[in-house]
């Protein structure tokens, strides 16, 4: 398994002061609630190629990384619908490259007016495994994923003062034998595509007020040794109490990689505990969604088949209290096994969110 995405460290401090102060409501007068389309089947071009796919985006799209990476700006009326409670729903439309393949939702925030550029600092909120499947697979083709919540970051992406870029990356890795090879050959164009995804954001309620901090310590490191280490930088003068919010996965394709175990993990913010968590996931109920994957992947999860991760399932995310004093903090995920075989890396985003 092969994948891009890039990550960097962040230190954001955004107020937003939208609220909701309606005095006069029925008590019983429901949440207002809002789905719209930030992505409509947005390809995904292959991982090893270095020149430019022949594809252009949709207005308002920008593409980065020879196709495996895209960005578009949240519109004024999209922010506006987005509640304390928001959460973000991928889809998936297989076409050429049936394998598992890593996947991911990040956003930028810019002053107003400033494009993004690949270099600027990225807050990774979701991350997920394609399933294996191919385009002739009829329903199975389209996979549409639990929804993640990304309420935590509700704040900042509705932040009315900056830019917000959200995008969307992960790339795709189309073969000479995959199933637009192989039998009757496709055309050139649509042998290029891996997959295709939409993204919808799905929210209820009323942003609740107060000025939001997001802060970013770890951004989609490749982590080679145990523990995983970085600093959040609270810039304010006063303490900033929100949540942290870790996204790991192991991946290593050989017997004994870090793909092929389930770890205890515990997250520690200037040396005291937050939370604990362990990465054991069961992979039986995603097996129907991979018609071209191998069975063996999904069974016996829990016993004698480790894993962390599933194909067709996000990644899941884990959040935890805490407060930060003004300055630095350092937070480390300690990771049991903390083994790291050669080939093998802790794929680990570390966030902080207020309020």
């Amino acid at each position: 398994m092969r994948e891009r995405l890039v990550g960097l460290m962040v230190a954001t401090a955004i107020g937003c002061g939208r609220g909701s102060d309606t005095p006069d409501a029925a008590p019983d007068t429901p949440p207002r609630e809002a789905t719209f389309r930030v992505f409509d089947q947005i390809p995904q071009f292959g991982i090893y190629t270095s020149t430019e796919p022949n594809y252009t985006p949709p207005d308002g799209v920008l593409m980065w990384s020879f196709g495996t990476v895209f960005l578009t700006k949240l519109t004024a009326d999209q922010k506006a619908m987005i509640g304390d409670q928001l959460a973000a729903r991928i889809t998936y439309h297989a076409q050429c490259d049936n394998y598992d393949r890593l996947g991911g939702l990040f956003f930028v925030v810019e002053p107003p007016g400033q494009t993004p550029q690949p270099t600027d600092p990225r807050v990774e909120i979701v991350r997920f495994i394609t399933p294996f499947s191919n385009y002739k697979r009829g329903a199975l083709a389209t996979h549409t994923f639990p929804d993640a919540d990304i309420s935590a970051f509700a704040h900042t992406l509705a932040d009315p003062d900056k830019d917000i870029w959200f995008g969307i990356a992960g790339g795709s890795n189309p073969y000479d034998g995959d199933p637009c090879t192989v039998g009757t050959p496709q055309p050139p164009e649509f042998a290029a595509v891996g997959f295709k995804y939409s993204v919808d954001l799905t929210t209820k309620g009323d942003l609740s007020p107060g000025t939001s901090l997001t802060l970013s310590a770890v951004g989609g490191t490749s982590a080679t040794m145990t523990p995983v280490t970085g600093t959040f930088t609270n810039p304010g003068t006063t303490d900033a109490t929100g949540h942290v919010t870790v996204i790991v996965s192991g991946h290593g394709p050989g017997a004994g990689g870090n793909e092929y175990e389930y770890t205890q993990d515990t997250v520690k913010v200037n040396g005291e505990s937050i939370g604990s968590f362990s990465t054991m996931i069961d992979c039986a109920s995603y097996k129907q969604f991979s018609p071209d994957g191998n069975p063996g992947i999904f069974g016996n999860n829990t016993t004698n088949n480790p894993r962390n991760w599933c194909p067709g399932a996000l990644v899941p995310s884990h959040t935890f209290a805490a407060t930060l004093p003004p300055g630095d903090s350092t937070v480390s995920l300690e990771i049991s096994p903390g083994d790291v075989p050669d080939g093998s890396y802790f794929w680990t985003s570390i966030s902080f969110g207020a309020p």
